[in-house]
């Protein structure tokens, strides 16, 4: 027991280095605010100014990953975020030892664990991302239906409302987060409808509901007293409809590449078919290599998979192999596989850690160009149509936050019912406008230049502010003053 609390505090503090080193959005060590976090940064400061979130500020994320950022940054800001990271990881770590402990034992689970914080790492992209926070709330249903598999034993009425609750918790921090979690719920219940179960299926489906509501209840009536139905009708849309808009613009799925990863798919169940020698097939091991090579194949932003961090261990936990040269060709070529893939966001990593120094000189010279503004006026800035949140971490940055309700610009172009509901500059009228070389509607722009007078110019580099998957390059941006 001794040794387990000893280990336990030893992943706390691998977790801790972890966030400290890497989660460049928050960590003292960088100058960096974020890019996604800094929109979720804003939203917090919303909150705490009493603005209502979805209909003063948008942004399609879940409220409760704007109630965290709230919470953190009334008590003290980016190093209370980093320890609630910090926190978060090291439940998710104990967990996937957990889970690793099912199929592996002795140092074997460690390094399989290390190898999980390794695919962490490449698929972070600076942390404070709602994939990221969602992390514990995957494992524990995750850890809870393998173990009730693995020894075949019912889930308990508890662990169903727990695993409703983290499933609530999910939903609201981002509901795209819950597919691995979706998968695995998918695999239990059919199995109570194939044995018949009824009475055993409404009881569990109704033990997960209670879990659920637990969470949803109190966030339908915080924007019900807010703000009334349309503050729920904007918090559902945000937090629900408005991510499968979003999902269909950045999916990108590859034909061949997925073939290719279906090749390998279909090599790997073979392998763990033949190592079960006898043993009955792990069901859920071969979902979790479907899950797999399904992200892999994708091949989406690389933060988007961290989400099946758990489900990648879980791969390397099932796989038996005993035949020692087979599994060293095994070991090489997913070695050589996974560092072709994760070549792309590690350099991104590497580029912008060693510029941190320029970060910090963007957001001094930011600073100085502000003083161009009244300070009655500083929280007027219309922020355009900046690319993937440079605008907005470079406002926080000076603790301001854009006056436009989008808060991520380009969100207004992507989804039907912003995209429906936008105003032109004429019906807004800003005082000030932030504008780059992004997407500009056609009747704007005549506005901006007879009713608007440009001021400055903010220039960047755009070597560590650009950002690597925008829609061309962007490197000024431009600040107008109603006239």
């Amino acid at each position: 027991m001794i040794g387990a609390k000893w280990y336990y505090w030893f992943l706390a503090l691998i977790s801790f280095v972890f966030v400290l080193l890497f989660s460049r959005a928050t960590s003292p060590l960088y100058a960096y605010v974020g890019y996604d976090a800094a929109i979720f940064k804003q939203m917090g400061m919303a909150i705490l100014k009493g603005k209502t979130i979805y209909l003063d500020y948008f942004d399609n994320k879940g409220c409760l990953l704007y109630f965290l950022h709230a919470l953190c940054l009334w008590l003290g800001g980016d190093f209370v975020i980093l320890i609630f990271q910090a926190i978060s990881l090291t439940i998710t770590a104990i967990l996937l030892d957990k889970i690793i402990s099912l199929y592996k034992e002795g140092a074997s689970r460690f390094y399989i664990l290390l190898a999980g914080f390794v695919l962490l790492l490449c698929f972070y992209e600076g942390g404070d991302l709602s994939e990221e926070w969602s992390l514990p709330f995957i494992c524990y249903p995750l850890y809870k239906f393998l173990k009730s598999y693995n020894y075949d034993k019912p889930l308990a009425t508890k662990d169903l409302f727990f695993i409703g609750l983290c499933f609530g918790v999910i939903a609201f921090l981002r509901i795209n987060n819950a597919v691995p979690f979706c998968g695995f719920m998918l695999c239990l219940f059919i199995g109570y409808l194939l044995k018949k179960q009824w009475k055993e299926f409404i009881i569990k489906a109704l033990a997960i509901l209670g879990g659920i509501l637990t969470i949803t209840i109190p966030c339908f009536l915080y924007f019900y007293l807010k703000a009334g139905a349309e503050g729920v009708y904007w918090m559902v849309y945000g937090t629900f409809l408005s991510g499968f808009d979003y999902l269909g613009v950045v999916l990108k799925i590859h034909v061949a590449v997925i073939i290719f990863y279906y090749l390998i798919l279909a090599t790997f169940i073979v392998i763990h078919v033949i190592s079960l020698r006898g043993n009955r097939l792990n069901i859920p091991i071969i979902i979790a290599y479907l899950l797999f090579f399904i992200t892999f194949g994708t091949k989406s932003s690389e933060h988007y998979q961290m989400v099946m961090m758990p489900v990648y261990v879980l791969c390397l936990a099932g796989l038996n192999i005993h035949m020692k040269r087979l599994k060293r060709a095994l070991i090489a070529v997913l070695s050589v596989c996974v560092v072709a893939f994760l070549m792309r966001p590690m350099g991104f990593l590497l580029i912008e850690a060693t510029d941190n120094d320029k970060f910090g000189k963007a957001y001094s010279d930011f600073s100085e160009k502000l003083e161009n503004i009244p300070e009655t006026e500083r929280d007027s800035i219309y922020n355009y149509n900046t690319v993937m949140a440079i605008g907005a971490g470079l406002l926080y940055s000076n603790n301001r936050i854009q006056s436009n309700q989008v808060l991520f610009p380009y969100l207004t172009f992507w989804l039907k019912d912003m995209r429906e509901n936008a105003k032109s500059l004429q019906e807004i009228k800003p005082l000030w406008v932030m504008i780059s070389h992004g997407i500009v509607f056609p009747d704007d722009m005549p506005y901006l230049r007879d009713n608007y007078e440009e001021r400055f110019v903010f220039h960047y580099d755009t070597r560590y502010m650009k950002d690597y998957r925008s829609f061309g390059v962007e490197d000024d941006i431009y600040f107008f003053r109603r006239k």
